[in-house]
């Protein structure tokens, strides 16, 4: 029985130092947001859809430099190649 005793008194500790740590924390977090007003949070909405935008930006023109280059001589080659097999339709009135 003498166990159980010490053995409570000790969750009952830890769960103390938990709540007071707890505590601490909340009243750090109260004081860090006395401060911001909603224009503050709007600007801050703001600023992060500009990064948001800048950053599919600059994606786009990384994922645009690594794709393969447009090769002009092998779409010619196709154009003339579809051109001697198919004849042209003549429309005349």
């Amino acid at each position: 029985m003498n166990i159980a005793i010490y053995v409570l008194g000790f969750f009952v500790f830890i769960s103390f130092l938990m709540s007071l740590l707890t505590i601490v924390r909340v009243a750090k977090w109260r004081k860090d947001l006395v401060g911001l007003d909603w224009e503050a949070v709007a600007t801050l909405l703001g600023d992060v859809a500009t990064v948001k935008r800048s950053i599919t930006r600059l994606n786009g023109r990384l994922n645009g430099m690594e794709s393969p280059k447009y090769d002009v001589e092998q779409e010619l080659q196709q154009v003339i190649a579809s051109q001697k097999t198919a004849p042209a339709k003549i429309r005349g009135g």
